[in-house]
């Protein structure tokens, strides 16, 4: 009797040994196919991800688009006149990186304009094939390719503060008097910026300026800031109405004729054509 409960015992403990390998077989078997399966959804997802429709769906809808630029350059597209768009030219020429400027005539936007991606200007294309828009974000960019930017954060930071003072507050007060209004509009806005908006941003600049010990308006070199403020106020010399209250403040035509012949900036002054200051 004891010898066949032994066997039994053996026997038992067989059947279980074998329940549990087959068991234990199954689940390996069972996680396999899982990461079959896992790894044929990743495969059917990697051939996807090669067709080029696919990669231009999974693109970012605000990331630039990508075409050919002219001649591995940079190509600058602006009305042949200053305006907003003419401190990118300065940035362009002072930055030494290789560029084009396409200009055009007023007549010739309509013709031009559904060719322009956002049907605005400025508008640039990067040897990459890159279009950038937004005019002091081109600015930026380029400022930066070409070390117009300082690598200082607090340094940066008065850079952009000093160049969206000039650009977006300043070019509001100029708004005032755009050539679209009426004589009369007009003539009271010239006044309003004589006796107001001009004595107020040309007393920041003074101010700026008279703060520098470098010549520059932040550290000890040029940046796109005073490129900025120093074609800003080239361009507002062609207003005779305005003129006056510009030449209360000496320093700062120094300054900006200063700037204004610095190398890079002089050669492409001295070839750009003598477009008004219009809008």
């Amino acid at each position: 009797t004891q010898s066949v409960r032994l066997v039994c015992t053996q026997v038992c403990v067989c059947v279980c040994v074998c329940v549990f390998v087959r068991l234990c077989q199954r689940k390996k078997i069972n996680k396999l196919i899982k990461l079959r399966t896992c790894a044929e959804k990743l495969l059917s997802v990697t051939r996807l991800l090669r067709k080029p429709d696919c990669l231009i769906s999974l693109q970012s809808s605000t990331a630039p688009q990508a075409t050919m630029s002219s001649k591995g350059k940079y190509t600058y597209y602006y009305f042949n006149v200053r305006g907003r768009g003419e401190f990118i030219r300065w940035i362009l020429a002072a930055s030494g990186l290789p560029w084009e400027d396409k200009r055009f005539e007023m007549q010739e936007w309509q013709t031009l304009k559904p060719t322009i991606p956002g049907n605005a200007v400025p508008y640039l294309v990067t040897p990459e094939g890159y279009q950038l828009r937004q005019s002091e974000a081109i600015a930026r960019y380029v400022a930066k390719k070409g070390g117009l930017v300082p690598t200082d954060d607090l340094a940066a930071y008065k850079c952009d503060a000093i160049v969206d003072t000039v650009m977006i507050d300043m070019f509001d007060a100029l708004v005032k008097f755009m050539p679209l209004k009426s004589p009369e509009e007009r003539a009271k806005g010239f006044q309003n910026w004589n006796e107001l908006a001009g004595p107020k941003f040309y007393g920041i600049i003074d101010q700026w300026v008279k703060e520098s010990r470098s010549g520059y308006l932040v550290g000890d070199r040029m940046t796109w800031a005073d490129l900025t403020v120093a074609c800003i106020v080239n361009s507002l010399e062609l207003i005779d109405e305005i003129k006056a209250s510009q030449d209360a403040y000496p320093d700062v035509k120094a300054f900006a004729e200063g700037i204004a012949q610095s190398g890079k900036v002089q050669d492409y002054l001295k070839t750009r054509p003598a477009g008004m200051f219009q809008f």
